[in-house]
């Protein structure tokens, strides 16, 4: 029975079988197979009694050409020479078995619930990447979400939801969602590029851009390495040299440095006047940073040696610089009012490491680090002993050391390290007129030796006036 109405074909049934065609009458056909699915028998064969009665016996009988050249033959689905004749044995079939490629209303919902949800899945999955390979990845496992959807619904309840729209619109949102990460994660890289060019090697930079979510932009703590340098008698050669000499002379100073520093891959904290503040293991972690401390300050020592015999040649007297070194947690990050910050450290770690920058006056050193910084760095450099100290508003006194070289050392500098070792611990055990005679016998060899001066002068004072009952060896700093 059909049933017309305005638009077209309202409904037909074949008996109680209702046929879901659309409204022009047309069947989606549900195909069983390639051309041949069907059982097919040669006219001929039946004709000369070749094919056996009961094989045709209340069976429903198509007749039809399968012979390519007669031309009744379909481009289908399933096979692009289907037989015409076996599309109508489809057409029997699925009213017979009711088994029909179905688009009715549930499949309209699933395909407008799948357009809006896998794209709002989608962009908030990629929003948590930062990566182009990974944000690919997540696109593509919902492009295959949504196709074994298909292939389930086709294959167990042949429902045909469309294959088309909601991929169209998982392609559409991947692509906004990259271009738009793609804005925001270049505003950054712009913002980082700006933030840290200046404070690291380019490679560094580099570095940073590629994993961005290792750098915290704002504060954390972590343990670094942080040096102090400033340069001897800079003052009073300053005075001595007119604004455009003494700028020239600076940077010649300051650029080897700075390359010596970015080389290290060590962070250029600031430039205090002539002073450099470095960081090392921050913003991005740095393997052994007590170790690249070391290197620093022993390559900016020889750096300084050649930039001297050049000054030297310009009649400018030749400069020392005094460097402290410190490891421990500091607070490190983005610092300052909103219209102007610096990548920075704070704590107890970085005031202890300018401290001992400024205890090499005292000393007649070049280079002093903590204890932390020796316990980790000691069996790559040669370190000696200097002292216990008690810094100004700090109550624990720390060991302190002079770092003399990279190891192995000349056999000179070995020698100095044992005998001075032996002179402390004398001095230590208040046999002050032994370590006198064992501080002297080291000057004789080593007339410059500046804590050996010191340690001298130290006996002296307290042979002539012995320190209290209580006294613990320990030299308390009275100034920053």
């Amino acid at each position: 029975m059909l049933t017309l109405a305005s638009y077209g074909v309202d409904s037909l049934f074949i008996n109680d079988k209702k046929i879901p065609t659309d409204e022009s009458g047309r069947l989606q056909l549900n195909f069983y197979g390639p051309g041949g699915t069907f059982k097919t028998y040669s006219a001929v064969d039946i004709v000369n009694g070749k094919i056996p009665k009961n094989q045709i016996e209340n069976k429903i009988v198509f007749i039809g050409a399968t012979e390519k050249g007669i031309y009744d033959l379909r481009v289908t689905p399933v096979d692009p020479v289907y037989p015409g004749v076996e599309v109508h044995a489809t057409v029997a079939a699925n009213v017979i078995e009711q088994r029909y490629l179905t688009y009715d209303s549930r499949v309209i919902a699933l395909d407008v619930f799948l357009m809006i949800f896998l794209p709002i899945g989608l962009c908030l999955a990629i929003t948590w990447v930062h990566r182009t390979f990974i944000s690919l990845a997540i696109f593509l496992t919902f492009l295959s979400f949504h196709i074994i959807i298909n292939f389930y619904l086709f294959s167990s309840y042949n429902l045909v939801p469309s294959a088309v729209y909601p991929s169209l619109s998982v392609l559409f949102a991947y692509l906004m969602a990259e271009a738009y990460r793609n804005i925001v994660v270049e505003s950054k890289s712009r913002f980082l590029r700006k933030a840290f060019g200046t404070y690291v090697s380019p490679e560094l930079v580099t570095e940073i851009l590629k994993d961005q979510d290792r750098l915290k932009l704002g504060g954390e703590k972590r343990e670094i390495t942080t040096l102090f340098s400033d340069i001897r008698g800079f003052t009073s050669l300053s005075e001595k040299l007119s604004p455009e000499e003494l700028v020239a002379l600076l940077n010649e100073y300051l650029s080897p440095m700075t390359k010596i520093v970015l080389e290290e891959k060590g962070t250029l904290d600031k430039y205090i006047g002539d002073a450099i503040m470095v960081l090392c293991n921050a913003p991005l972690d740095l393997p052994n940073h007590p170790e690249k401390g070391c290197d620093i300050a022993l390559r900016w020592i020889r750096e300084l040696e050649q930039l001297n015999g050049r000054w030297q040649e310009k009649g400018y007297p030749p400069l020392g610089i005094g460097i402290g070194i410190n490891t421990g947690e500091a607070v490190v990050g983005n610092m300052g009012a909103e219209l102007r910050f610096d990548y920075t450290a704070i704590g107890d770690t970085v005031n202890l490491a300018s401290r001992l920058e400024g205890m090499n006056k005292l000393y007649g050193t070049a280079i002093i680090v903590s204890e932390n910084t020796h316990r980790l760095a000691k069996n790559k450099f040669l370190f000696r002993e200097l002292d216990m100290v008690r810094v100004k508003g700090k109550e624990k006194p720390v060991a302190i050391y002079e770092l003399l070289d990279s190891l192995p050392a000349s056999a000179a500098k070995d020698e100095l390290v044992n005998s001075f070792s032996e002179a402390l611990n004398l001095y230590k055990n208040r046999r002050f007129e032994e370590a006198k005679i064992k501080f002297s016998a080291i000057l004789y060899k080593f007339h410059e030796d500046g804590p050996s001066k010191l340690y001298v002068q130290r006996c002296i004072d307290y042979i002539t006036a012995s320190p209290s009952a209580d006294w613990d060896g320990v030299y308390i700093a009275k100034t920053k």
